[in-house]
């Protein structure tokens, strides 16, 4: 377990730029989120506080075909990065989407925030953080997966350089399997366990 554990933080710490670049991305799509979610003006705001209000006090249905849809998503996310990887030009795509899931998260806790102040933040830490929690950083071991991936490939196909392109690609599969088993156990607790817990937090919200 320990041989492991040194072999993942070796991993990481040979690719620390990769994850200064897709932290960087990240963060800057929250902040960028963050500041959409200012500008909104009242109509949109007023709608958009009808819509969560009806969700947050409608009636909680344990809906199984809404978690099975969003493990779907999960997985299918997944290997669509795997696939970007490979081929490469995906690598611009994967960046664009780390940005656009900061953006959804700034977006969304920066809205809850400025309309709804503590009962926003309790929001967040229920209905958002939980899931999140696994699925942030099992999408950015992905991303630098692939980036590393295609940065073998590319190698490769301009340069004269011995690349070992079997165990970089046989790196990417098992981090691969890892960020899956990760991305379907986020889809259970976004489908299941987050629902449960802001139900019970919004009896007495």
């Amino acid at each position: 377990m320990l041989k492991i554990q040194f072999v993942i933080r070796d991993y990481f710490h040979e690719r620390l730029f990769l994850l200064a670049l897709v932290t960087i991305l990240f963060t800057m799509g929250i902040i960028f989120g963050a500041l959409a979610a200012g500008v909104l003006d009242k109509n949109q705001k007023a709608d958009l506080m009808n819509y969560l209000n009806q969700g947050l006090h409608s009636p909680l249905i344990q809906n199984q075909a809404y978690t099975k849809q969003t493990i779907i998503a999960n997985v299918q996310l997944v290997f669509f990065l795997f696939f970007m990887g490979i081929s490469v030009i995906g690598v611009p795509l994967a960046l664009l989407l780390v940005f656009t899931r900061g953006f959804i998260l700034g977006f969304s806790t920066g809205f809850l925030f400025q309309t709804m102040g503590l009962k926003g933040f309790v929001l967040t830490m229920t209905g958002i953080v939980p899931h999140n929690i696994l699925f942030i950083p099992a999408l950015f071991i992905m991303v630098i997966a692939i980036m590393d991936c295609a940065a073998a490939l590319t190698k490769i196909r301009f340069t004269k350089k011995p690349v070992a392109l079997g165990a970089e690609i046989m790196k990417c599969s098992i981090l691969t399997l890892g960020v899956l088993l990760v991305m379907v156990l986020a889809g259970f607790v976004q489908g299941n366990i987050s629902p449960l817990v802001t139900a019970w937090f919004t009896r007495f919200i």
